[in-house]
């Protein structure tokens, strides 16, 4: 018998609802992987004096990299859908006094509040796996209305085709994995569809496009960091499993995992594994405006 429970509000979401955009956990995901992080958006090709939409800039854990590689004859906006984040990233551009100006705006990827070519480059990251296809058909054409032409379009999304804990069966995962796409939420489509986003850019019209994946890997011993945000992690997905029509026997080996997770984590041979693709187009110059060859 399988025995249908209450979805219950996740502690990792923002203001906004959806889970994992509240800054706490964001901090934590950038903070455990920083170096891989730090990586992408510099081979983003962002340049010097551009000014860049961080556009759902969550807690801003991005803006000071952007910042140093636009430098302080760029500046920077940042945008996201949740005012408490808003709030946040304003509040650690001013303190952490970053290489470019910021300035932090409340809105939504899908309608940007921005004229057309505002901006030289855009990053967006960990926002469009929240979308689905048709609602991302529709950021994407809002980033090109407000790159100029000859600018940068730079999307970071996760690849959970490769996510993997030691400590949860393979088959098991599969199932959750699974029983939330029945829930019907576009996250749970975003989160495989990274691979698939080269084809959207081009759909978009975007040019010159390229696209890889980051593989992260931490196995055990874990730093402190790594150690929380796995806890944070494997109890995220035992929340979510019991809200599904899971059996009832993989339900309880999720609150188990949850339960039990120091020791788990204690297992010398423990590893987590996920993914990052990095799609970069390039917004086209019309003809007209071509330089001469």
């Amino acid at each position: 018998m399988v025995e249908q429970a209450v979805p219950v509000r996740d502690p990792t979401a923002s203001s906004t609802g959806q889970l994992a955009t509240g800054a706490g956990w964001l901090d934590l995901h950038f903070e455990a992987e920083r170096p891989e992080y730090q990586a992408i958006v510099r081979e983003a090709g962002f340049r010097p004096g551009w000014h860049v939409l961080d556009a759902g800039c969550g807690s801003g854990g991005f803006l000071p990299l952007l910042a140093e590689l636009v430098g302080p004859t760029g500046r920077l906006t940042a945008l996201d859908l949740a005012p408490d984040n808003v709030a946040i990233a304003g509040a650690r551009a001013v303190s952490l006094r970053l290489a470019a100006p910021v300035q932090a705006d409340v809105g939504s990827v899908t309608a940007l509040p921005y004229p057309d070519d505002a901006f030289d480059g855009l990053w967006c990251a960990a926002v469009l796996q929240y979308l689905t296809d048709d609602e991302l058909a529709t950021a994407l054409a809002e980033f090109r209305r407000v790159v100029r032409p000859g600018g940068l379009i730079a999307i970071k999304d996760g690849d959970g085709t490769v996510m993997r804990f030691a400590s949860v069966d393979l088959s098991r995962w599969w199932r959750l994995r699974a029983a939330l796409a029945r829930t019907g939420s576009p996250r749970e489509r975003g989160a495989l569809r990274g691979p698939e986003l080269r084809g959207f850019l081009r759909r978009a019209g975007l040019t010159e496009i390229r696209l890889r994946t980051t593989l992260v890997e931490r196995w055990a011993p874990y730093a402190p960091v790594e150690r929380e945000f796995l806890g944070t992690l494997i109890s995220t997905f035992a929340r979510l499993a019991q809200s599904t029509d899971l059996p009832d026997s993989d339900r309880r080996e999720w609150e188990r995992l949850r339960d039990t997770g120091d020791a788990i984590l204690d297992d010398p041979d423990h590893f987590y594994r996920e993914g990052h693709v990095l799609a970069v187009g390039r917004v086209p110059v019309p003809d007209d405006q071509a330089a001469p060859g």
